[in-house]
């Protein structure tokens, strides 16, 4: 194929995914840091964010440091949620039981802290390990994505406190999934 003629049906299949994204029912999207009882409609997708509060009763919201914002920076990481306090700091999250879900936590530090220490932590879904949370410096950014079937009609995303620096956290997002795709009957399947 042309290479001009590849770089139109991608361009083609991208808008008809954002086109199919918009507004679909089920999707949850959280800024996590973001003020209370705020919202806006992110730019590339049009997707709306919310604020993170009404999942989450710990932690601090803050901003990332002018220094890594741009105009080409993803929206959600301009703010971070942090867990100076406490070891285990959980999202509850009301889901459908026995539904599947794409579950992503997106991580930007940003100097948030004015420390310039980039921490590394655990993610967990519910009492299970996820990820190892470890950015290589400020400016990098990094999504853990994973595929679950929730047993009850919660599910619980935390931030463990490993001893390597305060926990923190850029946005959450869940998209529901259609049961016959990725066959699993409970549990997680990770995207490696």
């Amino acid at each position: 194929m042309v290479p001009g003629m590849f770089r139109h049906l991608l361009l083609a299949l991208f808008c008809s995914f954002l086109i199919h994204a918009l507004d679909q029912p089920g999707f949850i999207n959280m800024d996590c840091g973001l003020p209370e009882n705020s919202s806006y409609q992110e730019n590339e997708t049009s997707l709306t964010y919310i604020s993170d509060a009404a999942f989450i009763d710990t932690g601090i919201h803050m901003k990332i440091s002018s220094e890594f914002v741009n105009d080409s920076l993803w929206q959600p990481f301009k703010h971070v949620r942090s867990f100076p306090q406490g070891i285990r700091n959980c999202y509850s999250i009301e889901v459908s039981e026995g539904n599947k879900y794409l579950i992503r936590a997106s991580f930007m530090y940003g100097n948030y802290d004015s420390e310039r220490k980039v921490p590394e932590y655990e993610l967990h879904l519910g009492a299970n390990l996820w990820e190892t949370i470890k950015l290589p410096d400020a400016s990098t950014w990094i999504f853990a994505e994973i595929i679950h079937v929730p047993l009850s009609n919660f599910l619980s995303v935390c931030q463990v406190n490993t001893g390597f620096g305060t926990p923190f956290i850029s946005a959450v997002e869940l998209r529901p999934l259609r049961n016959t795709i990725y066959e699993v009957q409970s549990g997680s399947l990770e995207r490696y």
